[in-house]
């Protein structure tokens, strides 16, 4: 298998903006080493980082704004290809697909936001791509921890030790 990385939607908007967002902050930050790592990996066998944004001008989600950036403690490239959404999968969006066959890859792992929400939603879509997805384990986030439980339960994982195991 081929895989990319998607770092799904871990834009400041969702961190930052509101109290609300105390918990999702948390449970983000909890992981970054997580993140980062695969990020890592990925890099040092030289396959695909994508990253995910949700794009909402009504929200004030547009490229170049604060808002729409990913933080500077989860280690992407501006180099690194930009996959955008309006909706909860990353799929929605024809160009991830094509984006994804055009790089040769076959597989997607997926970090990042939210749980329950886009990353399921990107998930189950990726089966209609002829792509199979896994979740990393340790690497999903959500303002509820049993979010993460079960979407780690229901999706296929992988964990960073078997990153050589599964894909190499």
């Amino acid at each position: 298998m081929k895989p990319a990385l998607l770092v799904q939607d871990i834009q400041n908007i969702w961190l930052y903006e509101a109290d609300s967002n105390q918990d999702l902050r948390r449970s983000v930050e909890g992981r970054l080493d997580v993140v980062n790592a695969a990020i890592a990996w990925f890099r040092k066998n030289r396959l695909p980082v994508v990253v995910g944004y949700t794009e909402d001008p009504a929200e004030g989600l547009v490229p170049g704004t604060w808002r729409y950036e990913v933080p500077e403690s989860v280690h992407v490239l501006k180099e690194d290809p930009k996959a955008t959404k309006r909706h909860a999968s990353a799929f929605g969006n024809p160009e991830f697909g094509a984006l994804l066959k055009k790089l040769g890859c076959d597989s997607l792992v997926i970090v990042g936001l939210s749980a329950s929400g886009c990353v399921l939603g990107t998930y189950w879509s990726a089966f209609d791509w002829d792509i199979r997805p896994f979740v990393l384990k340790g690497g999903i986030a959500s303002h509820k921890e049993e979010h993460v439980r079960f979407a780690e339960d229901i999706c296929d994982t992988v964990d960073l030790d078997e990153l050589d195991r599964t894909f190499l």
